[in-house]
């Protein structure tokens, strides 16, 4: 080989390893963001569930009280709407790709019913305690 195709053959053979350097960073790295962003979902959804079912387990305290709660709740999961509502005696928080925060009321009594669906486009839930229905609207 000629000492100036050498130096060419060596340049293309650099330039190609920097290009499957940098692919393998951006793949790495694309992965990483849709790890973090998972966790982040799933850390968000349970802290409004948590912030909920608080309120839920506070208004059940006191039987023969009929009362309401407002919440200010965030309007976007990791820039996603989510859904709040019950199903049977579970609530649950659900984004809109899916990641979804439940608890179950195991220990309020069994002689509640809660129904009841919200958004987060309001920024707002509001929780009423009548007798023994809790809704969520």
């Amino acid at each position: 080989m000629k000492k100036g195709a050498s130096l060419v053959f060596e340049q293309v053979l650099l330039f190609l390893v920097s290009v499957a350097i940098f692919i393998a960073c951006f793949g790495f790295f694309q992965v990483y963001q849709a790890n973090v962003h998972f966790i982040t979902a799933n850390d968000q959804t349970r802290g409004v569930m948590d912030m909920v079912s608080s309120q839920i387990i506070e208004l059940t305290r006191f039987e023969n009280v009929n009362s309401s709660v407002s919440l200010k709740i965030p309007k976007k999961i990791n820039g996603e709407s989510y859904v709040v509502l019950f199903t049977g005696r579970r609530i649950n928080v659900t984004t809109s790709s899916g990641v979804t925060a439940s608890m179950n009321f195991l220990s309020i009594d069994d002689s509640y019913r809660f129904s009841g669906e919200t958004t987060s486009g309001k920024g707002e839930i509001i929780i009423y305690k009548r007798g023994y229905n809790i809704i969520l609207v």
